[in-house]
């Protein structure tokens, strides 16, 4: 008698199995090592990408009245793919930092969105900008990528405009005290291209780094200077300085 059982078919390998043997295979001809920790073969190693997965949620702060939301602090994997990413072109670590911005984003959005009225006034998304000599360095805008990126999926119902500039006089934030930070942050303009969309509407201001709040105070100060209502702040990544409650007047930032 003839069995009608199908044989058995051999288990093929998982996707993300043949993703690692793939990396592996690359490593043997391009040497690499994680940005983060050293180890070998991975640009940033499993036991790093699970650091970032796993970091707990910050509370959301405020910043002059307004919610600000932050995926976690400039530290350990989260600072080292940042750096490696905006410094030395390793644009391939964009999706990976998306993937954490993503959920304060997200939240940030459904909370303009209560603002909204009607489905011609969707929240905007507004990423604050870089000085022309950094992007041409860089080659990219990476703001704008990581939210183009953290937008792709799930798909929502927002808009992504680059609504600022930064204006003659403005040098990098990195290095200056608090109260330098907050003169050099107001070198920033609305493009006038923009000014008749932005009017009235809901807007997430999004920034990679938060320090003092300079840039995010002055970006906000400009928006709705141009008749836009920000309603929420996102940040990847809050970095704590020492020096930044040296005028507490300036420095508004608290849960």
């Amino acid at each position: 008698m003839v069995s009608s059982r199908l044989p058995r078919l051999p288990r093929l390998p998982s996707l993300s199995r043949l993703h690692e043997v793939a990396l592996d295979l690359a490593a043997l001809v391009w040497p690499t090592a994680c940005v983060a920790c050293g180890a070998d073969d991975r640009d940033c190693c499993t036991d790093c990408r699970a650091r970032l997965r796993e970091l707990p949620e910050m509370p959301t702060r405020e910043l002059d009245g307004v919610a600000c939301l932050v995926r976690g602090a400039y530290a350990g994997p989260l600072r080292a793919v940042l750096v490696a990413f905006k410094h030395d072109g390793r644009v391939g670590f964009c999706r990976l930092l998306a993937d954490e911005l993503r959920a304060p984003l997200l939240q940030a959005i459904r909370l303009a969105s209560t603002h909204a009225h009607g489905p011609s006034s969707a929240p905007i998304v507004v990423p604050m900008p870089s000085r022309p000599r950094g992007e041409r360095k860089r080659g990219y805008r990476h703001l704008d990528q990581l939210i183009a990126a953290a937008l792709r999926v799930p798909r929502a119902p927002a808009l992504r405009v680059r609504a600022l500039r930064t204006t003659s006089g403005r040098v990098g934030q990195v290095g200056l005290r608090a109260s330098e930070r907050e003169r050099n942050a107001r070198r920033i303009a609305v493009r006038s291209s923009v000014r008749r969309l932005l009017r009235g509407r809901s807007v997430v201001l999004v920034d990679d780094i938060i320090t003092t709040g300079a840039s995010m105070r002055a970006g906000r100060e400009a928006l709705e200077q141009a008749g836009a209502n920000v309603v929420a702040m996102v940040a990847l990544c809050i970095a704590e300085r020492r020096d930044a409650t040296e005028d507490p007047a300036k420095s508004r930032m608290k849960f």
